[in-house]
């Protein structure tokens, strides 16, 4: 009888030992995992806290080679969702005009973006997309959407990208408007919609984006709402005039997303150091 309650009394001390060193675990456990399951996209450094609990400086790699430091990052993991299959992640981080709301969900094969919130002036776009150099682009960006799921199969659900007091070096009417992208994720294809606000420069437009290829088609019109004259020079850039003063928008481009976003069945990539 006593060496069964002394059997019971280890194995419940060996359980107590292991969440004991489950929840102690450093911060430096998360951001190996989240380097790994990126596939090196996406790293922590240097960090602070525990793995259910931290803080580190949030640095991207897109293209896979250009740091982009997006500040200081927190993030606070439930760990109930384990019982589900499930890794749930709030997560936030703050730059000067740049922040990142979200709660990240990852199951098997499959990413979740719950309640998304990204604003980031727009003139960083062009850290991330070379092309948009030329536009020289200012004003603020913000991407929205309420829920996102990017398995193998492709994107489910809608999200919006905004463009307030949205500007270009190549013309001298600033603010042009406010601009909004619409997305709708459809598997493979993510069909994609462009209205105007407000402001003098009405754009107007719709396209896909191919998950698969990153390539985005993407056409519509250009039209002077007011101060015509002064939005001439830059109407010109986009063609002739069709009549009406309207402009033919024709955009043709591939902007790939994340290997680790597009490719979810395929193993991670990268073997980051062993975490201390």
């Amino acid at each position: 009888m006593k060496k069964k309650r002394w059997l019971l009394y280890t194995v419940f001390g060996l359980v107590f030992y292991l969440l004991f060193l489950i929840i102690q675990m450093p911060a430096s456990w998360f951001a190996w995992g989240l380097n790994r399951y990126t596939q090196g996209s996406v790293r922590l450094d240097p960090i602070a806290g525990s793995l259910w609990n931290g803080n580190g400086r949030l640095v991207i790699y897109y293209p896979q080679t250009t740091p982009h430091d997006f500040g200081r990052a927190e993030w606070g993991i439930n760990p109930l969702w384990l019982f589900a299959g499930r890794l749930q992640i709030h997560w936030q981080a703050t730059a000067p005009d740049t922040s990142i709301y979200t709660t990240l969900r990852l199951g098997f094969g499959q990413t979740q973006l719950v309640d998304l919130d990204i604003s980031f002036p727009a003139q960083s776009v062009s850290t991330f997309y070379p092309a948009a150099t030329l536009l020289s682009p200012k004003g603020q960006v913000r991407v929205r959407t309420a829920k996102l799921s990017i398995d193998q199969s492709g994107i489910e659900g809608n999200g919006e990208i905004l463009w307030n007091n949205a500007s270009s070096s190549l013309s001298s009417v600033q603010p042009l408007g406010d601009y909004r992208l619409e997305l709708t994720g459809a598997g493979k294809t993510t069909h994609l919609k462009l209205t105007t606000s407000r402001g003098d420069l009405e754009f107007t437009g719709a396209g896909q984006w191919q998950l698969a290829t990153g390539q985005i088609q993407l056409s519509g019109s250009a039209t002077a709402r007011a101060r015509a004259e002064e939005l001439e020079p830059l109407l010109r850039l986009m063609g002739n005039d069709q009549g009406a003063g309207r402009r033919t928008l024709m955009l043709n481009t591939s902007v790939p997303p994340a290997t680790w976003l597009a490719q979810q069945d395929r193993p991670a990539a990268v073997a980051p150091a062993n975490p201390k």
